[in-house]
């Protein structure tokens, strides 16, 4: 029979632990990966920290792209963001303009001046699962990307490499992708640059 110190000492350390994992399940814990930010987001901090979660860059996007974070981290909650694999950004390429950027009423999305200089993040391919890889003869990601030859060129063996330079995130290449789960990931520019949740 334990006495009522080692009781208190082992309740502590089980009530710690719990609501440790229960502040990692609602904050996301400090190591879970950034959303993908809409075209011409600001840096991350300064985006949660001018982004008011009004919902208009959401509800101006023609192709139902972003979403509303209800389930990120604390500091996320009710920001814009985007899947690539269930919709990526096609860009505007219908409009003249960009539309969320448009609808921004605090600047946390800048206008990048050409869609050439948006920066959301870079896509990484997995070689254990893409097809040109393996053996397969495939071009989708290539021919859905906007920069084809300067995003997305190939190497000798007909295999997609990505330019990290001119990718800009867009995530066409990762709905593209026929493999599945898709062998192309969109790694949002915060985490690639190691910025700071």
């Amino acid at each position: 029979m334990i006495g009522r110190r080692e009781f208190m000492g082992v309740l502590g350390v089980v009530v710690g632990a719990g609501a440790g994992g229960l502040w990692r399940s609602v904050d996301g814990g400090r190591e879970t990966p950034h959303r993908l930010r809409p075209p011409g987001a600001l840096d991350e901090e300064d985006f949660l920290a001018a982004c008011i979660r009004c919902g208009q860059c959401i509800v101006a996007c023609p192709y139902g792209t972003l979403r509303h974070d209800d389930e990120g981290r604390l500091s996320d909650r009710g920001t814009p963001y985007l899947v690539p694999r269930e919709t990526p950004c096609f860009l505007c390429k219908d409009y003249e303009s960009l539309r969320c950027i448009e609808a921004c009423p605090t600047g946390a999305l800048e206008d990048p001046g050409d869609v050439e200089s948006i920066h959301m993040g870079v896509a990484v391919i997995d070689p254990k699962t893409c097809l040109a890889f393996n053996g397969v003869v495939c071009r989708a990601c290539w021919h859905e990307c906007p920069f084809p030859n300067q995003a997305i060129r190939f190497d000798s063996l007909l295999r997609p490499v990505i330019v990290e330079d001119a990718c800009i995130g867009c995530g066409l290449c990762d709905k593209a992708c026929l493999a599945e789960p898709s062998a192309i990931r969109i790694v949002p520019t915060v985490d690639r640059e190691g910025g700071k949740p």
